[in-house]
């Protein structure tokens, strides 16, 4: 159960019975950012697969800072492995430039930012609910008078223990690498992160060993490691079995196929096949029967964000594990969706779908 620690009051209350997954939806505010630009409008929402019903959690408004839109990529939110808290990325008023990790309860109640986590996205919690693992990110565009720009990119994985310490940086900045944290292992021993590298064509899962050591390779070509309930089985996304997905005309985008493996990264098979669309952050029911994931419809046109890169989605969808059943949870076509995370804990498991 995750750490109360950093936490005063009642303890959260339960959301609504029976199977829950958290998504954030993005859509553009009726209202402009005070410098004119536009102005994003974040939703954390609990909905039931079985209808799409929809429970938010939270929202608030996302503005520009000098032309750029502080939005959390990747996973957006995660649950504790008990389901009462959803761990997310959120911005302080006045303080959009800043991103940091929050957790609230299953109910919507008792928001409380996480120590240690500023700028911090894609939040993952162990299995024992005692540690966080997120990204950060630095990003520096230098425009010289005369002579070409240039661009600095990294994005590293930090765990921090949720009963107090400092956050511990497990991956290295360098220019041109990033690694985002997917999926811990059951033991909490290590954790699957994504690892794009310039110098390398395609991404691909490497596992960390928290108590430190090299990372070990999972599988190429490969991105959004999920481990089942279990731990024996791996979804995750690739395109390596289809032609390149134009994402703007310009530059091939990907993933874009859900994918099962035993944990180990053999075996693997597809289980979507799809034209037009990218799936993406693919996510276990606690019953280990089906997986939750987005999907984006490559034809869609988002102006406030349209520039940015996938994850991103406008249907949350849900299929058995062996790739049968495929179905439309929600849908909101003119609104991005970051992430899919099945609540777990008892009472919660959705079981094979029926077609």
């Amino acid at each position: 159960m995750l750490s109360t620690a950093f936490f005063a009051g009642p303890a959260a209350a339960d959301a609504p019975p029976g199977p829950r997954i958290a998504t954030v939806a993005l859509t553009e505010a009726h209202a402009k950012a005070p410098r004119g630009g536009p102005k994003l409008r974040m939703s954390l929402l609990s909905v039931d697969p079985a209808e799409g019903r929809q429970l938010p959690l939270f929202s608030g408004d996302l503005e520009t800072t000098n032309g750029i839109t502080p939005i959390p990529l990747g996973v957006a939110a995660a649950w504790s492995s008990d389901g009462s808290l959803i761990a997310f990325t959120a911005y302080g008023k006045g303080k959009s430039e800043h991103g940091q990790i929050y957790v609230i309860g299953a109910d919507g109640r008792g928001t409380r930012p996480l120590p240690g986590t500023r700028d911090g996205t894609d939040p993952v919690l162990s299995p024992d609910g005692h540690t966080l693992a997120f990204a950060r990110s630095r990003l520096h565009v230098h425009i010289p008078d005369a002579g070409p720009s240039s661009v600095y990119m990294s994005t590293t994985t930090w765990v921090i223990d949720l009963a107090g310490g400092e956050p511990r940086r497990l991956t290295r900045w360098r220019n041109g690498l990033s690694n985002t944290p997917g999926s811990f292992t059951v033991d909490g021993s290590g954790l699957l992160v994504t690892e794009e590298d310039e110098r390398r064509v395609g991404e691909r899962i490497v596992q960390l060993a928290l108590a430190g050591g090299p990372p070990r390779e999972v599988l190429r070509e490969a991105s959004h490691p999920s481990l089942s309930p279990d731990g024996t089985r791996l979804a995750f996304i690739s395109n390596v079995d289809r032609d390149s997905v134009e994402g703007d005309g310009s530059r091939e985008r990907g993933p874009s196929e859900i994918y099962v493996a035993s944990a180990d990264g053999s075996g693997a098979k597809r289980i979507t096949y799809t034209d037009d669309v990218a799936e993406s952050s693919p996510s276990w029911d606690p019953s280990g029967q089906r997986l939750a994931y987005v999907r984006t419809s490559l034809g869609s046109i988002f102006t406030a964000i349209q520039a940015l890169r996938f994850p991103v989605g406008n249907s949350l969808m849900q299929v058995n594990t062996d790739g049968s059943c495929p179905q439309r949870i929600l849908s909101k076509p003119n609104a991005f969706l970051l992430g899919s995370t099945w609540q777990p804990g008892p009472g919660r498991e959705a079981g094979p779908i029926a077609c």
